[in-house]
């Protein structure tokens, strides 16, 4: 009965979800932000912090995993080098040196409210990396995608992509630490050594021996002509490496889908693995964002008010400005800099994965994922009337065009 009434409930979820999640998705886009904004209040609506609540905490963290290797397995198979090997000189030291102001502000601004430096330098590298659906919504809607400019913009993600995917593959080792108490130097590297040494041993055989067994699985699959079949062998190798890195290698469960991914992403048949994988993906990255907007507790930012202020303020002021900096002070143009500073002045599914997986880590205490998430909510709202305060070149000649167009 039990099992019965839980099935029923999922069912539910993702009824009143997708469709709540549908309506305000549009309603989003109609007013020209992202329907990410839309998903994760549809989540909070069915949450079990709304007044209507439909959902419960465990059913939102089974969704949450499944979006997680969805999501991850997309990201990965959209990674491209090249789009960061153009723009290395400006894209790797800006990421960096962002990332290290944004956790370098959090752990002073959460020290100075009295939570652990441990919980700050967390939240730091959460808040540290934007999001990539809205930073190329944004990129888009304004015509910089193609842009110097969106190049920079897209290659400074990348590389915050890369430190967060080795903050995950660190997380274990930070909490087994955590949890004994001692955090001596030569103990925390050798136990990061061995971690990144596992994730290298991973890396190494997926993209050997696995990479041959894949594309020879997805060759096979491919001559059956059958797209039921395809989509169902992308699943479960996808599923099929997330679990084996996360049983075998102790990696999390969205590293193995990153590499997953990744793999694909670099086989003969990548085309036809994004063409037959992109709906069933996107419909899981709904999933994800409704899984973290039930999640989402508003009365705990009340509660620490301060907090949301102060890692707001970091998102908002202290990333775009230290994205400026840096690009000016490698020698790009005032315009150039105030772009990429504005573009990565938000957060999104990276901060999500990584704050979620701090939290069952018990890393980071739930005030601390609740503030992100509002964080997250507010930058989403913010981030295209930031873009409204300058007047791009692109716009500016798009909007010429259509002009002409129109008479």
């Amino acid at each position: 009965m039990d099992t019965e009434l839980f099935r029923l409930k999922i069912v539910l979820v993702l009824t009143i979800g997708f469709a709540l999640a549908g309506l305000l998705g549009y309603l989003s886009l109609r007013m020209r932000l992202s329907p990410l904004l839309g998903y994760l209040l549809a989540g909070y609506v069915i949450g079990p912090y709304s007044p209507g609540f439909v959902t419960e905490i465990d059913v939102s963290e089974q969704l949450a995993e499944i979006g997680v290797i969805m999501m991850m397995f997309g990201v990965g198979l959209n990674f491209k080098l090249e789009d960061l090997y153009n723009v290395k000189w400006i894209a790797i030291p800006g990421a960096i040196g962002q990332t290290f102001c944004a956790t370098i502000f959090s752990t002073l601004f959460m020290s100075y409210l009295g939570w652990p430096i441990q919980t700050g330098i967390i939240v730091g590298l959460a808040i540290g990396v934007a999001s990539t659906v809205v930073l190329v919504r944004i990129l888009s809607d304004f015509h910089l995608l193609h842009t110097q400019q969106g190049k920079i913009s897209v290659g400074w993600l990348i590389v915050e992509d890369i430190l967060t995917v080795i903050m995950l593959i660190l997380l274990p080792v930070i909490a087994s630490l955590s949890k004994s108490g001692g955090f001596s130097m030569r103990e925390s590297f050798y136990l990061m050594a061995i971690a990144l040494s596992k994730f290298a041993l991973l890396t190494i055989l997926m993209f050997t021996i696995g990479k041959k067994l894949v594309i020879y699985i997805l060759s096979a699959v491919e001559r059956t002509k059958s797209k039921e079949l395809f989509t169902v062998a992308i699943l479960a190798l996808t599923f099929g490496v997330a679990t084996a890195s996360a049983l075998v290698f102790g990696a999390s469960i969205a590293m193995g889908a990153f590499i997953a991914g990744m793999i694909i992403g670099q086989s003969d048949v990548k085309h036809l693995a994004f063409r037959h994988a992109e709906p069933l993906k996107n419909a899981f990255v709904v999933t994800f964002f409704l899984s973290v907007g039930t999640l989402f507790n508003p009365g705990a930012i009340w509660e620490f008010f301060p907090l949301f202020i102060s890692i707001l303020g970091i998102v908002l002021i202290v990333k775009p400005l230290a994205a400026f900096l840096i690009a000016i002070a490698l020698r790009q143009t005032t315009y150039t800099a105030t772009v990429v500073g504005l573009a990565l002045a938000q957060i999104g599914e990276f901060s999500f994965i990584l704050s979620e997986e701090a939290m069952r880590l018990k890393l980071l205490p739930d005030e601390g994922y609740d503030a992100i998430v509002a964080v997250a909510l507010v930058s989403i709202a913010l981030n295209p009337l930031l873009f409204k305060l300058i007047e791009t070149p692109a716009q500016s000649e798009h909007d010429e065009k259509e002009e002409l167009h129109g008479h």
